[in-house]
């Protein structure tokens, strides 16, 4: 499973991560070492928290799907005002984007 991964990406501590979610931190730190699964309420508080499918916490694989794992806030906005753009404006939107990522220092 990808807690540890997830956690590290956000920047908690086991501590921080379990007092969000609201369970104790030995608990959680058993998850991360795989030696007790964590019941679905669990995985779905998990899975919220950090705005990612179960599929893709559980590392579970899928055809035609895309999984981005773990987003800020800003990156979540950015995808969802794409999603709202026609075919035409799309097109638009990757080339302007990828001049942006191009021109990056």
């Amino acid at each position: 499973m990808k807690f540890k991964y997830l956690r590290e990406q956000a920047g908690l501590t086991q501590t921080e991560l379990a007092q969000r979610i609201n369970i104790p931190r030995i608990n959680y730190n058993k998850y991360e070492l795989e030696t007790v699964s964590p019941t679905i309420k669990t995985l779905i508080q998990i899975a919220d928290y950090y705005g990612v499918s179960l599929d893709y916490l559980c590392e579970h694989e899928t055809q035609n799907k895309l999984e981005l794992g773990y987003l800020d806030e800003q990156s979540k906005t950015l995808i969802k005002l794409i999603q709202e753009l026609n075919d035409k404006n799309k097109t638009q939107a990757i080339a302007y984007v990828s001049g942006l990522v191009a021109g990056q220092e």
